[in-house]
C-alpha cells in the first residue's frame, strides 16, 4: 500500500515537471526597450535602394499580426507603410512585422534577419536567416507563420509565399511546423 502511494506521488511529480518544462517552451521575455518602440510608420529600406524620392512613394495602412504576451493568439494592429514597388511593399510589411506593437502585441519576427523578399507573378520568395535567439517553441513558430501569411496575403499582388532559410528550401523553419513550398492563398 505504501509502495503504491510512493509510486503514484513519484509519477505525479514527474508529470508536473514535464508539464512545467513544456509550458516554458517558446516563452519569450520582453525587455523594457521593446515595449517603448511604438512607432506606427515603417519605410521600406532594408536591402532596397533609396533612389526614389519621397513623393514617388505610396503610403498604405495595412494589418500587421503580432502575438499576445502568452503566445496563445494573434493580435492585429494597423500600421502605415511606404513603398514604391511590390518588392519594397513586401519589405516594408516584413519590417513592420519586426517591430513590437506595444505591451500587448509582441513581434515574433523581431530577431529574424530578412535577407531578400522578391515578388514575381504573384509569388513572394522570402530568404531569411534565423539566429539562435530568434528560434521559438512550437506555439511561437505556429503563430509566427500565421502572422507572416496573414500579413502578406492581405495584398492582392500576393498569391503564394515561399520561405527559404539561408537560400535553402527546408521542411521546417524552427523544428516544429512543416513549411509548405509555397504557402498558397
Amino acid at each position: 500500500m505504501m509502495r503504491q502511494i510512493r509510486t503514484t506521488i513519484g509519477l505525479l511529480l514527474l508529470g508536473a515537471a514535464i508539464v512545467t518544462a513544456a509550458s516554458g517552451c517558446g516563452a519569450k521575455q520582453k525587455s523594457p526597450q521593446d515595449s517603448a518602440n511604438t512607432d506606427t510608420s515603417v519605410t521600406a529600406s532594408a536591402g532596397q535602394s533609396e533612389q526614389a524620392s519621397s513623393s514617388d512613394k505610396k503610403k498604405q495602412s495595412i494589418h500587421i499580426y503580432y502575438s499576445d504576451q502568452d503566445l496563445t493568439k494573434l493580435v492585429e494592429l494597423n500600421r502605415e507603410i511606404e513603398y514604391d514597388s511590390p518588392d519594397t511593399m513586401i519589405s516594408a510589411a516584413l519590417e513592420a512585422l519586426q517591430t513590437d506593437g506595444g505591451s500587448d502585441a509582441l513581434s515574433l519576427w523581431s530577431k529574424v534577419q530578412f535577407k531578400t523578399a522578391v515578388v514575381k507573378d504573384g509569388a513572394v520568395t522570402i530568404d531569411l536567416h534565423l539566429p539562435e535567439e530568434a528560434r521559438l517553441g512550437a506555439s511561437g513558430e505556429m503563430l509566427a507563420l500565421q502572422a507572416l501569411k496573414q500579413t502578406l496575403f492581405q495584398f492582392d499582388e500576393v498569391q503564394s509565399i515561399d520561405v527559404l532559410l539561408d537560400g535553402e528550401s527546408v521542411e521546417t523553419l524552427m523544428g516544429h511546423e512543416e513549411l509548405s513550398h509555397p504557402f498558397v492563398k
